[in-house]
């Protein structure tokens, strides 16, 4: 049985069994939303005039208005005109904006605010931080889980792991401002035991800088293939998935080598072919089951950001559609996500407007429900419309099936049956 198919049924049995470690959150009376257009599941075909009903955070029914029989006293959504789907995943963020900080002592409206501006707001009900402060990650999830602020389900990596003289040049002045510890390893022993370490206080994974973007002659460093393999090893001991940022193809190799689950990006910035992965490269990740996380959005953010040529954005846009592209078309698995966090564009309009070029509205939707909540051990709970899942739900003001950009234009985000940001909370 492959460890990723593994890791999905031990904590599925889990959530059976006795519930989540991440969702000890309060839920609303009971809900029923009407007259939306619905979409299940990405593979499902559309209820028209749909009724959603939920209770106790959990969908207790779902059909045609004509089926479903809305009990009195229930709180009602005239959804009438919208689109309702399962609540997005976003795979790829980072609690590093301010108001995310301190979360230990923070201001409760502070943190609910970021979390609003950052996530909810565009209709993201579950995600993966994967690089912060651990400590602050943690402390983040708990007061949503507390009910003291309104969130999304938060899993986190904690700290990243860098080899040794690899701490990226374009963090390395923001760690510094925030006093962060030293975040480079140099043998697998320290590498394993630290990973130990963030797994014991709580963390959900581990992420590697299996190519480190540290500038100057060197360009990108390469972690040591036995660093990585250690950490990697250790949260597959745990049956947690582990994350790697490639940088190029030689970080690539390292990701594949060490048995890396999921690519925070993809590597178009490697002067490559332009035509992306080759037919052998794509076959090598398809064999280790690799998911990817394609960040588009991200190189037009840095292009302008190191003010990068027109005509070189233009080129890596091209050799990133088509790698998504055919990594997908070879059954690779696209996880949506936007590095929200490192970079301040928080609308990810964007990104489904790139991500469009290479992928169809049903593919970007299951890149934001059903392929995350199996990748990460919760399709028995998140991912569909469906009686028994859970409540986390997305109303829209438009049809992705018409335009995709329509993903972003969010009327409400609600979770365990709450409206947690939108017009109807």
């Amino acid at each position: 049985m492959r460890l990723r198919t593994l890791i999905g049924l031990i904590v599925g049995l889990s959530l059976i069994a006795g519930g989540s470690a991440h969702e000890s959150i309060p839920t609303a009376a009971d809900l029923a939303i009407v007259g939306a257009k619905i979409y299940p599941a990405p593979d499902s075909e559309p209820i028209n005039d749909g009724v959603v009903l939920v209770r106790g955070g959990k969908i207790v029914g779902v059909g045609p208005r004509r089926q479903i029989s809305v009990p009195r006293g229930v709180r009602l959504i005239d959804a009438r005109g919208s689109v309702l789907t399962a609540g997005f995943w976003n795979s790829h963020v980072h609690l590093m904006t301010p108001s995310l900080l301190g979360a230990t002592a923070a201001k409760a409206e502070t943190l609910q605010g970021g979390l609003e501006t950052m996530l909810t707001r565009w209709g993201f009900t579950t995600i993966f931080d994967i690089a912060s402060s651990t400590e602050n990650a943690i402390a983040l999830r708990h007061r949503v889980e507390t009910g003291d602020i309104t969130g999304p389900m938060i899993l986190t990596v904690g700290d990243p792991f860098y080899p040794k003289g690899g701490t990226p040049f374009y963090v390395r002045e923001y760690l510094r401002a925030h006093g962060a510890p030293n975040e480079e390893v140099s043998t697998p022993e320290e590498a394993a035991a630290r990973a130990a370490r963030q797994l014991d206080n709580g963390t959900d994974g581990v992420k590697i800088f299996a190519g480190a973007v540290v500038g100057g002659k060197i360009g990108v460093l390469p972690m040591p293939i036995d660093i990585a393999k250690a950490i990697v090893d250790e949260a597959h001991r745990r049956k947690v998935p582990a994350f790697a940022h490639p940088a190029n193809l030689a970080g690539l190799n390292v990701a594949i080598e060490s048995g890396v689950d999921i690519l925070a990006h993809t590597t178009a910035m490697d002067g490559g072919d332009p035509g992306g992965w080759s037919p052998e490269l794509i076959a090598r990740l398809r064999a280790h089951d690799m998911a990817l996380i394609p960040t588009m959005m991200l190189f037009e953010v840095e292009a302008k950001k190191f003010h990068e040529s027109p005509n070189d954005l233009a080129n890596a846009i091209s050799v990133i559609t088509a790698e998504v592209k055919n990594y997908a078309g070879a059954g690779g698995r696209i996880l949506f996500g936007t590095d929200v966090g490192y970079i301040d564009v928080f609308d990810p309009t964007e990104e489904y407007k790139l991500m469009s070029g290479a992928l169809d509205w049903r593919a970007i939707l299951t890149s934001l429900t059903t392929a995350p909540a199996e990748r990460f051990g919760y399709i028995s709970r998140k991912g569909r419309i469906a009686n028994g899942m859970d409540a986390d739900l997305v109303l829209l003001n438009g049809d992705p099936a018409k335009d995709p950009t329509a993903f972003a234009r969010v009327r409400d985000t609600i979770r365990a049956g709450r409206v947690i940001w939108g017009a109807d909370r």
